[in-house]
């Protein structure tokens, strides 16, 4: 490689992708829940506690956004539902009036915004 490629490769971000899936392949039921990853034993995490300080940005679907208020409201809870030490995106064609605090809709294609955040280090 050149050294410009080279420099570009090293300034470029890296996206990890890591994702818990269903047996039949599905990261959420249809209605965007995710409470299914609840029924793990508490004392296992698969590596969560140690990969999660290393992450600086989450990627949402809206579905799953919406299940995450409407979990959170149902337990009363009216705020801290995402965290903010971290960039929260939510794919979304019809993003709401006001998000949550510490989340940012995104409206353009997925492999747009990749090459986007690529480009931006934090």
């Amino acid at each position: 490689m050149s050294r410009r490629r080279d420099a570009l490769v090293k300034a470029s971000r890296r996206i990890v992708v890591y994702i818990a899936t269903s047996a039949d392949g599905y990261i959420a039921r249809p209605d965007g829940s995710v409470e299914w990853l609840n029924r793990r034993p508490d004392t296992v995490d698969y590596g969560m506690k140690d990969f999660y300080p290393t992450i600086d940005t989450i990627l949402w679907g809206r579905k799953t956004y919406d299940w995450v208020l409407a979990y959170y409201k149902g337990k009363g809870q009216k705020g801290g539902m995402f965290d903010t030490k971290v960039a929260n995106f939510v794919f979304s064609r019809k993003p709401p009036k006001r998000a949550a605090p510490g989340v940012e809709f995104v409206s353009e294609p997925v492999s747009a915004f990749a090459q986007r955040l690529r480009k931006n280090a934090r």
